[in-house]
């Protein structure tokens, strides 16, 4: 009995570490492969111009211009050449399902390389919460396509006489169409390519917490808020809205400043409509005892304020200020990390995210940027270079990098230079001890 215990304790810790492996894309002389995360050995060979962490099964890889997906043993679940994209940033699968252009029409095609909605749509965005926004164009004559430019959240139409390319448009043309313009009408498809919203307005947003945000008339129109039936439950009136998140949204319903306010308690309640209010799923706006000029952002308890006279705080979403204004002039809030205050002497001081605690530490650093996952990315002041800090405040990655992205499954990307050049124009990956990705050869 005891051997067998034994050999179970020992089976049960081969399958974690086993578990716990991920193929991670490894460059080399300007081209990538995969390598394990606990071997260090490579498992796909190098041959890709572009490779991106597996997301489940599946990794978007690039060759000569052209994407595909590969699974975890090299092989082209999605043949590389076989569709086109539009979008600037790699594709990605959500919900099992992904848009892709083939002859100049966009359709969905599953996990396995399947068509599920047929190629008829001038446009598809990404599923969420089951559905998908899809587009027609009002004169296909004039137009070929939508693009998006998710780095400025641009949207734009591509006329005709427009080069289209295999990914991206390298000049960014969507400055000379604007979406705006009313050029498509919008709805919504399920999983199955049933068109369950009508395609009838100028501009959407994805569903989020039951709630799409849709604009009728781009043009002179406002937005509001529809449900999976297609109902507005939010009437059209904001200028400016964004997806609910914990219950609630940001949007403004005018460009102009003023003084919005109600008396409530003896006391001015400041409505945060110019140009910045929180909404909640009713569309009413939330109160809280101060002039509030912008939202900086918020986690599963609240958001992070900044008043009319740039001072910052942290309210709960009933109102109630945790960390009032103080000293602080900027604010930044991330899941699973301290919340950070920047004072007017440029020192960061940090809060428990849950008891609101003043905590000892202070950093000297210039900036901070949700790493996800529960680290920061940060730079430290007079220094152009990124590190990592995790969610003790304790610094994993010296500052180094000319770039760190958000992490993702434990990995990041990252840009690094040597004497004050690149060392190479492609990123590579690191994992939160620092560990590289890449074989700089020659470089260093």
């Amino acid at each position: 009995m005891k051997t067998f215990c034994t050999f179970s304790i020992v089976l049960l810790f081969a399958n974690l570490l086993f578990a716990q492996e991920s193929l991670v894309p490894y460059l080399k002389s300007g081209k990538y492969g995969y390598m394990s995360s606990t071997t260090k050995k490579l498992v796909i060979p190098i041959q890709f111009d572009h490779a991106e962490l597996f997301d489940g099964n599946l990794a978007y890889v690039e060759k000569n211009g052209e994407f595909g997906f590969i699974d975890k043993k090299g092989n082209e679940v999605v043949k590389i050449g076989t569709y086109t994209t539009i979008f600037e940033e790699p594709p990605h699968f959500s919900e099992g399902l992904l848009a892709v252009v083939k002859n100049k029409k966009f359709g969905v095609i599953n996990q396995k390389g399947q068509v599920v909605v047929p190629f008829k749509y001038d446009y598809i965005g990404a599923f969420s919460e089951g559905k998908a926004a899809v587009g027609l164009l009002k004169d296909p004559t004039t137009y070929n396509f939508r693009v998006e430019n998710y780095k400025t959240l641009n949207i734009g139409i591509l006329s005709k006489d427009m080069k289209f390319t295999k990914r991206g448009f390298g000049e960014n043309n969507q400055k000379k169409h604007w979406g705006e313009n009313g050029d498509m009408w919008y709805g919504f498809i399920n999983t199955l390519g049933q068109v369950v919203v009508t395609i009838q307005y100028g501009k959407v947003g994805d569903y989020s917490e039951g709630l799409a945000l849709v604009v009728k008339n781009v043009v002179h129109g406002k937005g509001g808020y529809i449900n999976h039936s297609g109902i507005m439950t939010i009437p059209a009136q904001f200028i400016e809205a964004h997806d609910f998140k914990y219950g609630f949204s940001h949007a403004r319903r005018t460009h102009l400043y003023g003084d919005n306010y109600i008396a409530s308690n003896y006391e001015h309640v400041y409505v945060m409509d110019s140009p910045n209010g929180i909404i909640n799923k009713s569309g009413k706006l939330t109160l809280a005892t101060v002039p509030i000029q912008h939202f900086l952002g918020q986690n599963e308890r609240g958001f992070i304020l900044k008043s009319w006279d740039e001072k910052v705080c942290f309210s709960e979403y009933n109102g109630d200020i945790k960390i009032p204004f103080d000293d602080y002039v900027d604010g930044f809030v991330s899941e699973n990390t301290p919340l950070a205050f920047k004072n007017s002497n440029g020192l960061y001081q940090f809060h428990d995210n849950t008891t609101y605690t003043k905590l000892s530490t202070t950093l000297k650093i210039d900036s901070l940027k949700e790493g996800k996952e529960g680290l920061f990315v940060f730079s430290k002041s007079n220094s152009p270079f990124y590190g990592v800090l995790d969610n003790n405040l304790k610094v994993l990655v010296q500052p180094k990098y000319d770039f760190i992205s958000t992490f993702s499954n434990g990995f990041a990307k990252v840009l690094k230079s040597a004497n004050g050049r690149r060392i190479t124009t492609k990123h590579f990956y690191i994992d939160s001890t620092g560990f590289e990705y890449v074989d700089f050869g020659a470089h260093l």
